[in-house]
């Protein structure tokens, strides 16, 4: 039995997405999240406060039996400990190029860095991308030395698309702030024991990067792949978006209560993959590391325990057709009823070999950790 519990902090935005939230649901011992912070820096802007929406939803939720919570986010001027971890992030020139490149490859973290709407004269979201995506920070950055420098220079104006000067810092003001949140979010976690959840690629990338500076520091055994990410990306091979979108929440909590011992099962294998994961070095990628453990490790599983459950489904329908009376006509229809109706549907004969293919198929999905995931797509 696993001897800690999975509780995590959703920390890129005050509420996370319907699909994150169901797969919140599904995976995690708890989920929690966060007003919207109101941070600022002194004459240089920041950000504005609001409640989650998840407020007040969060007693109902518990009360239907998924522990959700919702904390207070904290106001006033990013200072001392913080603002010199943000310093670092984003003085790091590969924590720019990753936050840059977020930008332009991944929907899900543009939305949350430069939500849609009117951004002057940039335009819309695609202009404002497009603009701070393609402006060269090495060029721009060459009399300033330091990012924070350029971030800092209140004689630079924000938000101006003619003058490249103004795109470069434009693109920091919003590194600052993703990285502001960032080490909130992981000071929280090493304080109350939360594990950090985010759901769009791009930042496990630039925490890769924060693990790359603090393995010069740390022991290599230390830099390890976050937990969350590892499980968020095996979810997301092996479940199709468009099956979770056909849940409403009722129904997920209910798959929640009734799979509790397949959701062990693959938290357990879980927590095996990540004490035994080989620590990698400052010359790793962080998401190639995550691919090669799905490579690796996941795949195979999910092969070989797809392969058996194929050969049992041959043997459970290939039984039924010759036991069921008036096959053609009659297995049309149960071929639309789960299996649980297949069984108790009136008049149908089920033969012996398709009862021990049952048998042998509730077998092979108690030997194998990743059922509970693999069985959602069913």
């Amino acid at each position: 039995m696993r001897d800690t519990r999975i509780s995590v902090l959703y920390y890129p935005d005050f509420s996370p997405a319907k699909n994150t939230l169901k797969k919140a649901i599904l995976l995690f011992d708890e989920l929690h999240v966060m007003d919207r912070p109101s941070f600022s820096f002194a004459g240089l802007g920041g950000t504005i406060g609001a409640p989650s929406p998840l407020r007040g939803w969060d007693a109902k939720f518990r009360q239907e039996g998924f522990p959700l919570y919702v904390h207070s986010a904290p106001m006033g001027q990013v200072t001392g400990e913080l603002y010199g971890q943000v310093q670092a992030d984003v003085n790091d020139p590969e924590f720019l190029r990753r936050f840059q490149l977020g930008l332009k490859s991944s929907e899900g973290f543009r939305y949350l860095q430069l939500p849609p709407g009117n951004y002057g004269e940039f335009g819309d979201q695609d202009g404002i991308t497009q603009k701070l995506t393609t402006v060269d920070l090495s060029t721009e950055l060459k009399n300033y030395g330091t990012a924070t420098a350029l971030f800092e220079d209140q004689n630079v104006h924000l938000f101006r698309p003619a003058d490249s000067l103004s795109c470069a810092k434009s693109l920091i003001f919003h590194a600052v702030m993703c990285s502001t949140k960032l080490n909130f979010a992981l000071s929280e976690t090493a304080k109350r024991g939360f594990v950090p959840l985010a759901d769009a690629r791009p930042y496990g990338d630039l925490l890769g990067t924060k693990y790359t500076r603090a393995i010069r520091k740390l022991e290599p055994a230390k830099n390890k792949i976050q937990l969350t990410d590892l499980m968020f990306t095996i979810f997301d091979e092996l479940v199709p978006t468009e099956l979770l979108e056909k849940l409403d929440f009722p129904d997920v909590i209910r798959y929640r209560k009734s799979s509790e011992k397949q959701r062990e099962a693959f938290l357990e294998h879980l927590a095996v993959l990540h004490a035994k994961q080989d620590p990698f070095g400052t010359d790793s990628d962080y998401a190639a590391e995550i691919d090669k453990l799905i490579t690796t490790e996941i795949r195979p599983a999910a092969r070989e325990f797809r392969n058996k459950l194929q050969t049992i489904h041959e043997t459970l329908f290939g039984a039924l057709a010759k036991g069921v009376i008036g096959a053609p006509v009659v297995l049309g229809v149960l071929g639309h009823l789960s299996l649980g109706s297949l069984l108790t549907a009136s008049g149908v004969y089920v033969a012996k070999a398709a009862l021990d293919a049952i048998l042998a198929d509730r077998a092979a999905r108690r030997e194998c950790s990743i059922s509970y995931i693999l069985s959602l797509d069913e």
